[in-house]
């Protein structure tokens, strides 16, 4: 008999990376698998889904359900559950009961306040198999509550919906959620909502365009201390042998305290097994700072800064080429 499951999580606990391997699994072995999400999630685009660990793939809405031939699927996965609507549960009860098609539903138990989404609700009210995908807090303990954040701080008013990435929410156990205590540093990836960083980036690349040009295709990284960000670095992956560090910055009031020096090491750390040699562009005046983890000139890009940006002066120096170093890694 076909079930209906609920598999649950907080964010950041690859529930959208499951999702799209459990339809992997299904068309491995030769069979359909219908992927959908609530339209009201538009994220990652029209009819994608996608994951902080960069899968992703094509799907329909849940509120196209109904247009298609139910009998070509061996299986409905849906995505970001927690939007849904009780009538479109109550629809998705039907499917399994009256075509003896499972159903799998992926998303949040509970919103940033700690109360259940409508979906989850009745979900949680009507599934035969209700499983938790685990993720864990800053401090080590289980996470289970979804802490909305905005300047550095947890917040627990406004809206219920608000779309967000990991610069709108972070999972956090219910003891530090109810403090609203966010950890004291930490590195994460984002994945989504990169340009909530734009200020960042343009400190240390001061052109939107020349941003543009790596910036959906770089992976980020973001070094926040209590809750605030202070400091971020963009990775461009060129080859399988070489990766370029294109854009790091430090807010300007939280300069001087090592933040960019521990978030290099942290890039270098998770790019060795990935890469042979990473390179960093700059002008002289950085030169100094990178020669400290084992950088080496390489080459000059000539005229880099003089073609590609309005006139540039660092320390009474117009800018005109780069420099290009470079690590064995």
């Amino acid at each position: 008999m076909a079930k209906l499951y609920f598999r649950y999580g907080a964010m950041g606990s690859s529930k959208t990376a499951n999702a799209i391997m459990v339809q992997y699994n299904y068309h491995e072995r030769g069979q359909n698998a219908l992927m959908l999400k609530p339209m009201l999630d538009n994220r990652d685009g029209e009819r994608i889904v996608g994951s902080r660990s960069g899968l992703s793939a094509p799907c329909a809405y849940v509120e196209e359900l109904d247009r298609f031939d139910l009998s070509m699927f061996h299986c409905i996965i849906v995505d970001e559950a927690q939007f849904l609507k009780k009538a479109q549960v109550e629809r998705l009860v039907e499917i399994v009961d009256q075509y003896n098609i499972p159903v799998i539903c992926y998303g949040l138990r509970a919103d940033f306040q700690g109360n259940l989404f409508e979906g989850s609700q009745w979900l949680m009210a009507w599934a035969d198999t209700i499983e938790e995908i685990k993720t864990v807090c800053w401090c080590g303990r289980k996470a289970t509550f979804n802490a909305r954040v905005a300047n550095g701080r947890v917040v627990k008013s406004g809206e219920q919906i608000l779309l967000g990435g990991n610069e709108s929410y972070v999972a956090l156990c219910r003891r530090h959620w109810s403090a609203g205590e966010l950890a004291p540093e930490e590195i994460r990836r984002i994945t989504t909502g990169k340009r909530a960083y734009l200020p960042l980036l343009l400190d240390a690349d001061p052109s939107e365009a020349m941003i543009a040009k790596y910036l959906d295709d770089g992976e980020m990284y973001v070094l926040s201390a209590g809750g605030e960000v202070v400091a971020e670095a963009v990775v461009l992956r060129k080859s399988d042998e070489l990766c370029e560090l294109v854009n790091l910055a430090t807010a300007p009031e939280h300069r001087g305290k090592g933040y960019a020096s521990r978030l290099v090491r942290h890039v270098l750390q998770l790019y060795r097994p990935r890469c042979r040699r990473m390179e960093v562009g700059t002008d002289s005046s950085t030169v100094p700072f990178y020669e400290r983890f084992g950088f080496r000139y390489a080459y000059t890009r000539e005229n880099f800064f003089s073609d590609n940006y309005p006139p540039i002066v660092e320390n009474g120096v117009l800018l005109k080429d780069m420099q290009v170093l470079s690590l064995e890694m």
